[in-house]
């Protein structure tokens, strides 16, 4: 069994607390940016979007546990162990988060195109939330501090990453309280998403939250969908680099069992 407590601070987990607080930082950098011009747009778009979910969430998650030498969805939770347990429970965690967010009735004129213009950033972003938060950061701080300084620690992140564009402190604590800790039911990702995030993050968001409005138009699509785009050209070179890394390992490990041979000849 996993622990629940321990101290084993290192270099690891000084890299995940300074990611975090750049994380924070990059979120009040957008404050001067709240407004309602399209520099405005574009400034946020370029801190929150391409520095933050791009930047951190991908790239340098993805660096990161290249450079350590393990598989990156694994690493951050996505993986077989447990994954159709997981899902059914995802599936009816889902179904029950809903059924009580509408226990009043579905709210009128839900289903228009702005809203959707702001559910395909709020899943956008929610790659970056499961990468980054988490992934990275909960694995971080689980090796150093146990599952549940773990918890704590990555849902005041996860609050905290809002500062600049949705306030609501102890509401996202809570809500991040909430998924770590089903997380660990299954220790797989896809217990939470994306169907059980999913339906928390775009009500949390669309519908019961005034930070929704500020996304609910072409533009932001159009930011989401560029992030896309650079997501996939980021993976296809990663996949791309280690492939030929692959093919360099083989041909190198070839020549030196030739030269072997030379030598015993």
């Amino acid at each position: 069994m996993k622990e629940l407590f321990r101290f084993k601070v290192t270099k690891d987990t000084l890299t995940a607390v300074i990611a975090g607080i750049v994380m924070i930082g990059l979120s009040l950098l957008m404050l001067p940016f709240s407004g309602e011009t399209k520099f405005d747009a574009i400034v946020s778009f370029l801190i929150r979007d391409v520095l933050m979910i791009f930047g951190l969430g991908v790239v340098f998650v993805s660096v990161y546990v290249d450079k350590k030498g393990r598989d990156i969805l694994k690493d951050i939770g996505f993986k077989k162990h447990k994954s159709v347990l997981s899902i059914i429970l995802d599936v009816v965690f889902a179904a029950g988060l809903a059924a009580i967010f509408m226990k009043d009735g579905m709210p009128e004129n839900v289903l228009n195109l702005q809203n959707m213009f702001a559910a395909a950033y709020i899943l956008t972003a929610g790659i970056f939330e499961m990468m980054f938060i988490y992934g990275f950061l909960r694995m971080s701080f689980e090796k150093a501090f146990g599952i549940i300084p773990a918890i704590i620690l990555t849902s005041a992140f996860y609050s905290f990453h809002h500062a600049g564009f949705q306030p609501e402190f102890l509401h996202l604590f809570l809500v991040g309280l909430m998924y770590c800790s089903v997380f660990y039911i299954t220790r797989n990702m896809l217990i939470i998403f994306p169907l059980f995030w999913g339906v928390g993050a775009l009500w949390d968001v669309i519908i019961s939250s005034e930070a929704g409005e500020s996304i609910k138009n072409a533009e932001t699509f159009m930011f989401a969908v560029i992030v896309w785009i650079l997501i996939i050209i980021c993976f296809a070179f990663r996949a791309i680099r280690r492939k030929k890394n692959a093919v360099e390992n083989i041909d190198r490990n070839n020549g030196d069992a030739y030269q072997g041979r030379k030598e015993c000849i």
